[in-house]
């Protein structure tokens, strides 16, 4: 990525988060990364591509640092559990991000490539998962299914320790995996 991209990607990041994506312009956006308004266009051809482009780059960030968080080898629960705490550290680390992520993520500016895109960049996680129905350590569940489940735990755990900033955040994050595993593993105690 050019300097000028990234720094654009960046002060929309900053900004969408602060005024949200529909109160902000991008003659805003220009003046904030130091460029004028016509090199924005320049790198997106529309306000709607800048905004995907925003959302890949957060997905891009969140993603890899899952892959770093697990081991590289291992057992499926312990790879998975690296994935899990992995989602919550990023979240903790990035509230800024993980807010305006999830703000994209429910409006209707994405679009179904920049989404699928986005999934693509999990696919180890997505793999991996596949590969342990297809052994019969995790119970054939519907892929979307299982995905939004995880999903919707893992902003739970997040919501839980942002309420509460005294809990341990790891064992929190340890106990909510393990209670996702529970429910999707064929024999609870691992692989």
């Amino acid at each position: 990525m050019t300097d000028k991209r990234t720094r654009l990607i960046e002060t929309a990041i900053r900004l969408f988060h602060e005024r949200g994506f529909w109160d902000t312009p991008t003659a805003l956006i220009a003046r904030e990364a130091g460029v004028a308004n016509g090199t924005l266009f320049n790198y997106f051809p529309s306000k709607a591509a800048l905004v995907e482009a925003v959302y890949l780059s957060l997905k891009q960030s969140w993603a890899t640092h899952l892959q770093a968080a697990a081991p590289a080898s291992g057992s499926v629960h312990d790879k998975l559990a690296g994935y899990w705490t992995g989602a919550i550290d990023w979240a903790r680390a990035h509230p800024d991000h993980y807010a305006l992520l999830g703000q994209l993520k429910l409006s209707d500016e994405i679009g179904d490539r920049a989404q699928a895109h986005g999934v693509d960049m999990f696919g180890a996680t997505l793999e991996l998962i596949g590969e342990a129905m297809a052994h019969g350590v995790i119970h054939p569940i519907e892929p979307d299914l299982l995905k939004t489940l995880a999903e919707a735990q893992i902003s739970a755990a997040i919501e839980f320790l942002g309420s509460h900033p005294d809990v341990p955040a790891g064992e929190t994050a340890r106990t909510s995996y393990e209670i996702f595993w529970r429910g999707i593993a064929v024999a609870p105690t691992g692989d």
